[in-house]
């Protein structure tokens, strides 16, 4: 995660964001803890229904395994490429990142004869697609292997979307470590509530569809949120210099 920046990058580029001494000098541009907001936000809204998905199909609890679950998350992780189409960069930066949780997944937990051979089809199946494995259901595919709950996974995945835009702030010289440690609190309770919400609503959609459908129920609603860090996103592999790949 710490090569990519959630798109922050070109948004400090464009002055979508800037540092405390541009914002007083200029009087423009969010705070970081602004951008903190709207990428956990679409983060819960877009990838956390897809995040459910797949942990509800890989978890101890509903029988996990089987060739209906690897069909099942193969279409999961199809449709979430279908979403992310149209932003190039967050595709081939979800790709990645899923790739290196994968393996490291693997490395941690492979010699453990359930949740190893669970985790080796998810990653047999990323492999076989030409850019499959995204992070959003690869992640899901963990935490439901590990027994996560709705909510513990929920909470996980915005924790490390806050922190790599906090990371990646750092980095930009947007915020210092000591302020980044300082937005990661204020910001907590917040993006907490925003992705214990959507992977409830998730969660519900899928009780109350059939069986067959409860899968495609699940992500019925996912949507991006934030069409304007999204297309500033789309321009990171304009950028004259760059530190991150994403």
């Amino acid at each position: 995660g710490f090569a990519h920046s959630q798109g922050l990058e070109s948004a400090a580029h464009s002055r979508l964001v800037a540092g405390l001494d541009e914002r007083v000098r200029d009087q423009t541009g969010w705070d970081v803890d602004a951008f903190c907001f709207e990428a956990v936000r679409n983060a819960s809204t877009l990838m956390i229904p897809f995040v459910e998905a797949a942990r509800g199909l890989h978890h101890p609890a509903a029988g996990a395994g089987g060739e209906k679950t690897s069909t099942d998350w193969e279409w999961l992780d199809r449709r979430l490429g279908a979403h992310l189409a149209g932003n190039h960069v967050a595709n081939r930066a979800s790709v990645a990142m899923g790739a290196a949780l994968i393996r490291a997944a693997i490395a941690a937990y492979g010699e453990d004869e359930k949740i190893g051979q669970k985790l080796k089809e998810v990653k047999r199946i990323s492999r076989a697609e030409k850019s499959g494995g995204h992070l959003a259901t690869t992640f899901g595919a963990v935490a439901g292997c590990l027994g996560l709950s709705t909510q513990r996974a929920a909470r996980l995945f915005a924790y490390l979307t806050l922190r790599d835009v906090l990371s990646a702030g750092t980095r930009l010289n947007l915020i210092g470590p000591l302020e980044a440690a300082a937005s990661m609190r204020r910001c907590s309770d917040r993006c907490d509530e925003m992705a214990t919400a959507a992977a409830s609503s998730a969660a519900a959609l899928r009780a109350e569809a059939p069986n067959d459908f409860a899968v495609a129920a699940t992500v019925s609603r996912a949507a991006n949120t934030s069409p304007l860090t999204d297309l500033i996103q789309g321009g990171h592999d304009a950028l004259y210099s760059r530190l991150f790949s994403s």
